[in-house]
């Protein structure tokens, strides 16, 4: 059975459901229709739909359907069980086509947790929530934003225990990949930086990237950039301030919603941005997986950090390309974001000596890899990109899944890239629209990433380079002040000769 395109709205009375039939005669005796609470059923061979509802529908003499020949569709009109009642996120086709299951969220988290303690080094449960109803839907917008979870971003202080000898290590959303990257090396994978992406633990990948972005890091390509910027010419081949001061439509659409709000009377401001999907972005979401996940309490705050690292790489490229992607959007993102290169979803590794905060590492890896590898790397550019990220989750979770969905555009019909829209971007949109991320635990993530890249420091972007100046090759911390200090020297002795 196929699945059909379909699209559903509402009134204060009525749901009102386009199902598109293209390529079939209709025939009004082949349609069988069936209401059941909150179960809504189509079927006309070859078409099969079933749709869950937040609420419930009944099926009596208001409800109605009929063909509409131009536009190929079905248009059914079913009446709400209680009048008034809003059905939220109608437009979310992955959250209505979920199933129902026998066993409730809170038995399968509980199952998940049992599971979970019989793994060795608390590894990820073996079982998983597939298929099945979204039961916990946004209701009040100020109930959904006081519901939400804040995470002490502290790096976990646990004595680190040996690792067993494994021939592979699972990564990707979740811990549940493996033998994807590693398969795509031999087409041509240039985004992958691991050496060995199938066997690599998870803590030699983050020394691996540190390594590396140090040897990537070049001092006079940033000086240059920061030469063009501070001191701008018409011969430059950059045109950086431009880019700089470059307007980010995401960010534009949510201080023009937030200004309307405070000029509302407070009691009448809405809590939550309202942000409607086109049809495109509707097709999309219905290639999605079609499951929820089980996910430990100790994983979230990895994938909160994956958000934010594969936001960043995003606004950047938009940044960079003005709006406009384009053939190497892909390999920008990719690089920049190191779940991609590196598989690292830790971001820091796991000390009794280091209480640093995990986001503000994400922070600053984000800014390392920034003025390492694309064309443009400036440090006031890249303080922009981060002030989009943050407007970008202000605007709550459909703004973010839009950008996201935009992005996973960029490597789902790639030759060679599409190994990581199968091992992330799908599963990581699938889950925020199932519920598994609230409005409140996105708010309070885009304020406690605005508390860290607001106060960062140049000081705090360092890098390892060999001081070449004795006879020995010993490695010399830099900082972006020392680079931008010697370049200020070298561009006023260059001025004045």
């Amino acid at each position: 059975m196929i699945t059909p395109f379909f699209t559903v709205s509402q009134d204060d009375e009525y749901v009102y459901i386009d199902v598109k039939v293209s390529h079939v005669r209709f025939s009004s005796a082949s349609v069988e229709m069936v209401v059941d609470n909150d179960t809504f059923i189509f079927s006309m061979a070859p078409y099969y739909l079933r749709l869950r509802f937040p609420h419930a529908c009944v099926d009596d003499e208001r409800a109605s359907a009929s063909f509409d020949s131009p536009s190929e569709c079905v248009k059914i009109k079913v009446p709400k069980e209680q009048k008034g009642q809003f059905f939220p996120d109608l437009d979310l086709s992955t959250k209505l086509l979920a199933r129902r299951t026998a066993l409730s969220e809170a038995d399968l988290h509980e199952q998940g947790a049992k599971v979970a303690e019989t793994q060795p080094g608390g590894s990820r449960p073996l079982i998983q929530e597939l298929d099945v109803e979204n039961s916990v839907p946004d209701t009040q917008a100020k109930a959904v934003l006081e519901e939400g979870e804040k995470f002490s971003w502290e790096i976990s202080q646990e004595q680190t225990q040996e690792q067993p000898e494994l021939t592979g290590n699972k990564y990707g959303f979740n811990n549940q990949y493996d033998n994807i990257v590693g398969v795509s090396l031999s087409a041509g994978n240039d985004i992958n930086e691991l050496g060995d992406p199938e066997s690599t633990p998870d803590v030699d990948r983050i020394l691996e990237r540190l390594i590396k972005e140090n040897i990537k890091f070049d001092p006079e390509f940033y000086a240059a950039d920061y030469i063009m910027e501070k001191y701008p010419s018409p011969d430059d081949d950059k045109m950086i301030r431009e880019l700089i001061e470059w307007k980010n439509p995401t960010t534009r659409k949510f201080l023009k919603w937030y200004k309307a709000q405070q000029e509302k009377p407070e009691n009448e401001r809405e809590q939550i941005m309202a942000v409607e999907f086109s049809k495109d972005e509707q097709e999309k979401m219905m290639n999605l997986p079609r499951k929820s996940y089980l996910i430990d309490e100790s994983y979230k705050p990895q994938l909160l950090i994956l958000l934010v690292n594969l936001l960043f790489s995003y606004h950047f490229d938009l940044r960079e390309t003005e709006g406009d992607h384009n053939i190497e959007s892909a390999w920008t993102v990719g690089k920049i974001t190191p779940q991609i290169c590196f598989l690292d979803s830790k971001i820091s590794i796991p000390n009794p000596n280091n209480a640093d905060n995990v986001l503000k590492s994400a922070v600053v890896t984000g800014v390392r890899r920034a003025l390492s590898y694309p064309l443009h790397r400036n440090y006031n550019m890249v303080l922009k990109v981060w002030e989009d990220v943050y407007y970008n989750l202000r605007g709550g979770k459909r703004l973010v899944l839009k950008s996201l969905l935009d992005l996973k555009e960029l490597f789902r019909f790639h030759d060679v890239y599409y190994v990581y829209d199968k091992i992330w971007l799908e599963d990581l949109c699938a889950w925020l629209i199932s519920d598994g991320l609230s409005e409140a635990t996105i708010r309070y993530l885009a304020h406690d990433l605005r508390k860290e890249y607001t106060s960062l420091q140049k000081a705090d972007i360092t890098f390892e380079k060999v001081d070449g100046s004795g006879e020995d090759d010993e490695m010399t911390a830099l900082d972006l002040n020392d680079i931008e200090v010697m370049a200020e020297e070298l561009y006023h002795a260059y001025a004045a000769s």
